[in-house]
């Protein structure tokens, strides 16, 4: 007596190409649906964002002393679309344009000679939210 397994009968591809599909599938109009549901929900007002500008007034005294680095500290947070986030180019594009501040992991970061600095406002970081991808 012959002995017929049906697992043998089929091929290996049977059930893994039509889930691989089905996944597929899903995932694209999950896709299609977030795209539609962002377009007609999107908010079209995109508040500016206020950034204070140090000053650097050589008759203070205080251009390359700890208070300019205070001064260099303090920003003036504005409205972004994002809640009370300041919007600050990322740290290549401010390598590039030679900013004094840039946004780096969401948080501010200082201009240094070697490098970068965490502004820190009461002992935490200040949240930003990088305008350049």
């Amino acid at each position: 007596m012959n002995r017929v397994i049906p697992r043998d009968s089929r091929d290996p591809w049977s059930l893994f190409l039509p889930v691989l599909l089905a996944v597929a599938a899903g995932i694209l109009v999950a896709d299609i649906v977030r795209h539609l549901a962002g377009a007609a929900f999107a908010d079209d007002d995109v508040p500016a964002a206020a950034i204070a500008t140090v000053p650097q007034d050589p008759a203070d005294g205080t251009a390359d002393g700890d208070a300019a680095v205070d001064d260099a500290a303090r920003v003036t947070v504005g409205t972004s679309s994002g809640g009370d986030v300041v919007l600050l180019p990322g740290p290549v594009a401010a390598m590039r344009d030679g900013a004094e501040r840039a946004c780096i992991n969401d948080t501010i970061a200082l201009r240094r000679p070697n490098g970068w600095e965490q502004g820190l406002e009461h002992s935490a970081p200040l949240r930003c939210r990088a305008s350049s991808p």
